[in-house]
């Protein structure tokens, strides 16, 4: 499956959240611009991850939404999918970056639909962010997803996962997105390995 069909199934699934329950990938979006909005003095990131585990006839993959008020807390919003395959270690790491790059593009892109913007068809949400950012005439503070998004992989400098350190990175830097891995990694390495 390629990032394109996972986007649509995040865009159609439940995330849960402990507070709220189950929401949709556009109430999440509001829910991350009302939590700024209580508090526009901080300043806050907005970090996805993934983390996955190996079942008896598949993988369970959990990914997470967070936001952090630095100094202050935070929320997240998580999401459980399921590999009725099994995959080789190396594949299974590839696997939950492409879920998390998808769910990334997931967000960005519901977040424009929230605020009636249209992508054109060939254009990325990339490049959609960027006219957004570029036009004055749009009021740009209600938009969540600028230079504190971050992605969280859960490999390291430690174990089988420091040797796909630099490919992982390029494919994320490469994607548009700023890139962390262990121990900076808390919503791949923590908050989703939770749910599993």
């Amino acid at each position: 499956m390629d990032i394109e069909e996972l986007k649509n199934l995040i865009k159609q699934g439940k995330f849960k959240n402990p507070t709220t329950g189950e929401l949709f990938l556009g109430d999440i979006v509001r829910e991350l611009i009302n939590y700024r909005n209580k508090d526009l003095m901080s300043k806050y990131r907005i970090f996805i991850g993934t983390d996955s585990e190996e079942r008896e006839k598949g993988i369970d993959f959990v990914s997470v939404i967070a936001i952090h008020r630095i100094g202050k807390g935070g929320r997240y919003f998580w999401l459980r999918s399921y590999e009725k395959q099994k995959l080789e270690f190396r594949n299974r790491i590839f696997k939950e970056v492409t879920i998390s790059l998808a769910l990334a593009y997931a967000l960005l892109e519901q977040e424009l639909e929230n605020n009636n913007i249209p992508i054109a068809a060939g254009k990325s949400v990339i490049e959609a962010i960027k006219e957004l950012e570029q036009n004055p005439v749009n009021n740009f503070k209600s938009l969540i997803l600028d230079k504190e998004f971050e992605i969280h992989v859960d490999i390291g400098n430690n174990g089988p996962t420091s040797a796909m350190i630099k490919e992982i990175v390029g494919m994320i830097r490469g994607s548009g997105f700023f890139v962390k891995i262990k121990p900076e990694a808390f919503a791949a390495a923590n908050v989703a390995d939770k749910h599993l």
